[in-house]
């Protein structure tokens, strides 16, 4: 199924003054043949995307994890979904923010453990292929409660906590035109609120 989605992202100053020939083919070559991309205004990229996936939500994190494997410094600040309200983009992106933390946890034990793919694999019950999905940040059909069990058999205790949101609400495309160029939208706010997870 095709989905419609557009990702915002501040640059680095260094990937800033790259040329625009050279992000648009890093940006091909992890993936992103599948949106439109706008380079013109200084600091910043636009990815409009049209993905084929399972869900919208696996659309949009293998995308962004496409986009910072071709430029590791860009930081997201918005995702908008067409016909969707903010409230529902927020909770999508706390779901995709705790998604990471629960793939960094086992990036950081394959590494601590020195492990190959298939040495994790081993370990851990699932294909050395999908150990390489999670380590890139990137996998595909993969579930929260999946992501626990692999923590718990990497022997890992995951712990959830639940409190109310202190987050405030902003339809960050319609504060675009009112900030300076080169300036974050919401200070503060990195598109990967807290998730409230803990691992041990």
């Amino acid at each position: 199924m095709e989905h419609e989605f557009t990702l915002r992202f501040q640059l680095d100053p260094a990937d800033s003054a790259s040329d625009a020939d050279d992000i648009l083919e890093r940006l091909g070559e992890a993936g992103c043949l599948d949106a439109l991309v706008e380079v013109g205004t200084p600091g910043k990229i636009v990815l409009d995307f049209t993905r084929n996936a399972t869900s919208l939500e696996q659309a949009i994190r293998v995308a962004i994890a496409d986009v910072e494997s071709a430029i590791p410094t860009a930081v997201l600040y918005s995702t908008e979904v067409p016909d969707n309200g903010e409230e529902k983009d927020a909770v999508l992106m706390e779901k995709l923010a705790l998604m990471e933390s629960l793939m960094k946890e086992v990036a950081a034990w394959v590494d601590e453990n020195q492990l190959t793919y298939a040495g994790a694999s081993d370990k851990l019950g699932v294909k050395p292929a999908r150990v390489y999905e999670i380590t890139r940040l990137n996998p595909e059909n993969i579930t929260i409660d999946s992501l626990v069990d692999i923590l718990l058999r990497a022997g890992k205790s995951v712990r959830f906590g639940i409190e109310e949101s202190t987050h405030q609400r902003y339809r960050l495309a319609d504060l675009m035109a009112d900030m300076p160029q080169g300036m974050p939208r919401v200070a503060g706010w990195d598109g990967m609120p807290s998730a409230g997870m803990e691992t041990s």
